[in-house]
């Protein structure tokens, strides 16, 4: 009961990094941000934050099958293995964009990160009942176009922000959620986009 209690007790988040709440520390950091981001991502970060708090209450449960989306704890544990003997709000480094980033902020930028992710992978994936419908190259062409598009994106040269956008944008977020999770104005996003386009258009043509 004692454990139970201590995982729902955020004051863990200002103890010093220890392998006994390190598990902890990931799970509560994991719900705190899914939670954050269901205002920018709605069904998909719903869906992510309510299997995770099942997840974090379930587990230790018989024959209880964890869901994909613990792998996000998982990460973020073994980002914090990294820093034994810290806390979570010590400095971690100065961000390209010139943002101060704690061990805090980047476990969330990790949840962020998998979460655009698993919502990318779900679009780009194809069900076993299209594949048998459709003949073979179908499918080998689809795997193709993905990978011509990694391609370009990584030709266009970015800036961090701009990848950023780019990526909460085909997560299906808006620009003025992208603008409050980068922290700009909703301006600035319409310019970054502009900038990218811009980008495209030199190198491809219209």
């Amino acid at each position: 009961m004692a454990q139970t209690e201590r995982k729902r007790d955020f004051k863990v988040l200002a103890e010093k990094i220890a392998p006994d709440n390190i598990l902890i520390m990931a799970e509560l950091l994991a719900i705190k941000e899914t939670k954050t981001l269901v205002k920018f991502m709605g069904q998909h970060a719903i869906r992510a934050h309510a299997t995770l708090c099942t997840d974090v209450f379930c587990k230790d449960m018989p024959d209880y099958t964890l869901s994909d989306n613990y792998d996000i704890v998982q990460s973020v544990a073994a980002f914090l293995c990294e820093h034994y003997g810290e806390y979570l709000d010590d400095f971690l480094y100065v961000s390209k964009c010139g943002k101060n980033i704690s061990t805090k902020v980047e476990c969330y930028l990790i949840v962020t990160r998998m979460l655009c992710e698993k919502y990318r992978f779900n679009k780009r994936y194809i069900s076993l009942n299209r594949i048998i419908e459709k003949p073979e190259h179908d499918t080998e062409t689809t795997e193709e176009d993905y990978s011509l598009v990694d391609a370009v994106l990584a030709s266009l040269n970015l800036t961090e922000n701009m990848n950023l956008a780019l990526e909460y944008r085909m997560s299906g977020m808006s620009y003025p959620s992208i603008a409050k999770m980068l922290s700009r104005a909703t301006s600035t996003v319409y310019e970054y986009f502009g900038k990218i386009r811009a980008k495209y258009t030199a190198i491809y043509g219209a």
